[in-house]
Order: structure tokens, then C-alpha cells, then sequence
């Protein structure tokens, strides 16, 4: 049930967006709607707030789909603590999808977003229509790809300063770096803001993804080819957190998947490249 009266009410554009809430599972769950249409759920990096999505690309998105972005529980304006099991994230996914009555959606992850979306198509195949995982990759595996420990110690800073952005989400090019200051440039025009992760929480959040990676919870990577959806990889050519090959053998283990590649970027290459990328995500899911 809704906690606000206008809980379903999308917004014409993401710079323009209330934050909503919705009550789930005794928890106040902050959410943001764009556009009309199918639902398309967004799945976020870490430490990710409402305010780190790229008006660009929501909106590119919301001219043909109704995009849904949330703060799980322990994140932003969203109530409770940040669990410590990507299992669980999963579920409170699922859970937060069914509150707002939405019985099957198209999720769209990004980065660590990208762990929550294998889980739902392994353990709610049913309520997934299609994934999209951008600049991620599965858990432990022969051919795993380690990322660069620098990114690890900037994610975890307190406060991301311009080359911090550019490290973590665009590439050292001269055009990169440039995207990179027009990304920062929309997301500081959002009118209604979040509030950031809290040191607890990303270190719980820490905690959920090394233990995904590590398949302590369960061996995840053993079940992708279970995953029957179409499903959409993407990442950039020089993604610092999940370099490519990571990306490479998600296409291999999910049977219906394609994969695409972007040059001259990182791990925010759909920001970088909204143009380009929009396009081809509106084509996948209307194929």
C-alpha cells in the first residue's frame, strides 16, 4: 500500500521527479517514476542514489517505457538498514515490484545492480520479462576477471571529488573526461534530491557483494544457464570494476543473451554514450 496519494504518478521528465513512497514490508521505500508504458526497473551501482541516474538516459528511456528507480531498504530517503545478502536484495526487489502492482517488469541493472538482476532471473524467473546488465559481471568463476583495486579505494571514499568521477565511471580520454563533466552537469539539475549512502551502509553493501562474488550464499554462477529471458550485457571497453571479460563470459553462461561494447569508456559508458546506447536498449526491448 502507498504511503503518498500520488504514489503512481510518473513525471514528464527525471530532472522534474518527486520522490514517492511506498510501504514495503513494513519498510518506507523511496521511488522515483518517469514516463509511461511497460515498467522498466532500475537496479543501481553502489553506493547509488536517485541521484546518480543520468537525466539523459531516464529520459531517453521513459519516451518509450515507464521508468521506476528506488532506494533499497538503508539507502537515500528509503527506511531500515542495508542487508548483507544480495539474495535479499533480490527479494526486496520483487517485493517492491509487486507493491506498486506490477506483477512483471523489465529490469535494468548497473553494476552492482547487476548481481540483484541474475538473482531475480534465477529465483523470479516468472516476474522478469527481460535483464539488462550494464558494466557488471557473475560471481566467482575459472575465468573471473579482477578489477582494479584503485576503483575500490575511490568507491569508498567519503566524498567523490571531478577526478574521482572520471576514475570510476568514464576513461582518461580527453572526450571521456568532457562527458564526464556533462554528466555531472544534469544530475546536479535534479530538483528533488536524495541523500547519500551511509559509511554503514556501503559497508554493508561491501559485505553483500563479497560474499556474492564468493559464492558463500550460493554458487549463482552454476545457475546462469538458467536464466531464460533475453537479456542484454553491456559494459565499456575499459571498465576499471568489471573489465570486459567479465562481461564476455555473462554472454557465454546466459543462454538467450547479446553484447555490446562501447568504445573510448568505463564503467559509465551508458551515460557517456546515452546517445548511441538509448537507441539500442529501446530496440532490444522491442524486439
Amino acid at each position: 500500500m502507498a504511503t503518498t496519494s500520488d504514489s503512481t504518478k510518473a513525471a514528464p521528465s527525471s530532472v522534474a521527479a518527486r520522490i514517492q513512497f511506498v510501504d514495503v514490508g513494513g519498510e518506507r521505500i523511496a521511488y522515483k517514476t518517469v514516463g509511461e508504458g511497460k515498467p522498466i526497473i532500475f537496479l543501481h551501482r553502489f553506493r547509488g542514489t536517485l541521484d546518480d541516474w543520468d537525466p539523459a538516459f531516464v529520459d531517453g528511456v521513459a519516451k518509450k517505457y515507464r521508468v521506476i528507480m528506488f532506494d533499497q531498504p538503508g539507502v537515500g530517503r528509503s527506511s531500515g538498514s542495508v542487508s548483507t545478502s544480495v539474495t535479499k536484495w533480490a527479494d526486496q526487489a520483487a517485493t517492491f515490484a509487486r507493491a506498486l502492482g506490477i506483477g512483471r517488469a523489465v529490469y535494468l541493472s548497473w553494476s552492482m545492480g547487476g548481481a540483484v538482476a541474475q538473482i531475480l532471473g534465477i529465483r523470479h524467473a516468472d516476474e522478469v520479462e527481460r535483464l539488462v546488465m550494464l558494466a557488471t559481471g557473475p560471481s566467482q568463476n575459472p575465468d573471473s576477471a579482477a578489477g582494479d583495486p584503485e576503483f575500490g579505494r575511490r568507491a569508498r571514499k567519503p566524498i567523490y571529488e571531478v577526478d574521482d568521477y572520471e576514475f570510476l565511471f568514464f576513461y582518461k580520454s580527453p572526450a571521456a573526461r568532457a562527458a564526464c563533466l556533462s554528466y555531472l552537469q544534469r544530475v546536479a539539475q535534479i530538483e528533488d534530491k536524495d541523500v547519500p549512502v551511509t559509511p554503514d551502509g556501503y559497508q554493508n553493501m561491501s559485505i553483500a557483494m563479497a560474499d556474492f562474488k564468493a559464492n558463500k550464499e550460493q554458487n549463482y554462477f552454476e545457475q546462469l544457464k538458467a536464466i531464460e529471458c533475453p537479456t542484454l550485457i553491456g559494459n565499456g571497453k575499459f571498465d576499471p570494476s568489471y573489465p570486459l571479460m567479465n562481461s564476455l563470459v555473462l554472454e557465454r553462461e546466459i543462454p538467450n543473451a547479446k553484447l555490446i561494447v562501447y568504445p573510448d569508456s568505463g564503467h559509465g559508458f551508458l551515460f557517456q554514450y546515452h546517445d548511441q546506447f538509448v537507441p539500442e536498449l529501446l530496440a532490444f526491448l522491442e524486439g
